[in-house]
């Protein structure tokens, strides 16, 4: 029933699986050219601890680790491991013998390196592979949806433009077809999501082996992963329904007025009678932009437990609204238009 638009989410997410697999070799590359900051800061470590002078020690740390503590008089070292498994470790390397007492953050794939100067030397703090929440790959897939989103976003229009006469002819109803057409798009939206998701995962797998956990904010932006997209390409849907051609430059100025709209809607009046109303007319815009209720969602303790603020939740209802809503008004829109 809506064949042609099977046929259209098909050929976005080849395209879609195209650009992801060119930022995959990309990293790729990235990762072959940053190899060098891992290397250089675990081998002198572990040259340090195949020392003869070396004294090594273990011990279990206070937080559970399995802590190595290396003294390497030879190099004027002090060298303390904390093995968290599963690739996780913080080191500390107290060098008396070094001369750079600058200060220095490196960030390359796996590892973390800070230097700071420390007396006549200076302390190097390395940690590798972290706990990583799964949030930060699910917003790697909502830029994937949106971006999915946008490129599927006036599938009604599309049929207007030159294929309305037919449509009309067709076996079924409009809403039917309508239904259908936006059920296709919805399922190459959640596809996108969860290439983006595997995306970063893969690109991860190039450094290290991910430690990822999951949590209530975890669940929460999974979920916005998913219906945020729809409520932005219910929109953009439901702004296009109606047109018969032109509908690009829809697409194309829906992003910057969106980010514009929610912009002004942080103006704060300072007691300035017109950045006043200004702020006042965006933030009630606001309320039905979906781009306003894309952002993190940070979990709080209550009662020594973590937990998500009931505003999140409030945000996922009025995204699901505005979904439904607006394509309600695409459907109404697309019925009522004639060939």
């Amino acid at each position: 029933m809506a064949y042609v638009e099977w046929l259209r989410v098909r050929g976005a997410l080849k395209w879609m699986a195209i650009v992801l697999a060119a930022f995959f070799v990309l990293t790729g590359i990235a990762r072959i050219a940053t190899a060098g900051f891992e290397r250089d800061a675990l081998t002198r470590v572990a040259s340090m601890q195949a020392e003869r002078s070396a004294r090594v020690t273990q011990s279990t740390a206070p937080d559970g680790a399995h802590r190595i503590a290396i003294d390497a008089p030879k190099d004027r070292a002090r060298v303390v491991i904390d093995d968290y498994g599963w690739g996780r470790k913080h080191i500390v390397i107290d060098d008396r013998s070094s001369s750079d007492h600058s200060k220095d953050s490196v960030v390359a794939g796996s590892i973390h390196v800070s230097s700071r100067p420390s007396g006549r030397g200076s302390i190097t703090t390395i940690d590798t592979n972290g706990e990583v929440a799964f949030a930060d790959y699910a917003s790697v897939g909502i830029v994937v949806a949106l971006i999915m989103a946008t490129v599927l976003g006036a599938p009604f229009a599309r049929e207007n433009d030159g294929h309305l006469e037919i449509t009309i002819t067709k076996p079924v109803s409009r809403i039917g077809l309508g239904f259908a057409t936006m059920a296709a798009d919805a399922a190459g939206i959640v596809a996108s999501f969860v290439a983006g998701i595997v995306f970063a995962l893969a690109c991860t797998l190039l450094f290290e082996f991910p430690h990822v956990t999951f949590g209530p904010a975890d669940a929460v932006a999974t979920i916005l992963g998913v219906v945020a997209p729809l409520a932005w390409y219910a929109l953009l849907n439901a702004s296009t329904a109606w047109m018969k051609r032109g509908y690009g430059a829809i697409l194309g100025f829906a992003w910057p007025i969106a980010l514009l709209v929610f912009a002004l809607s942080l103006i704060q009046p300072g007691g300035n009678a017109l950045l006043t109303l200004v702020g006042e007319i965006f933030r009630a815009i606001a309320i039905v932009d979906p781009i306003t209720y894309i952002h993190p969602t940070v979990p709080i303790e209550v009662g020594g437990k973590a937990t998500i603020a009931a505003s999140a939740f409030k945000e996922l209802a009025a995204l699901a609204a505005l979904a439904l809503a607006y394509g309600a008004l695409a459907l109404v829109e697309w019925r009522r238009i004639e060939a």
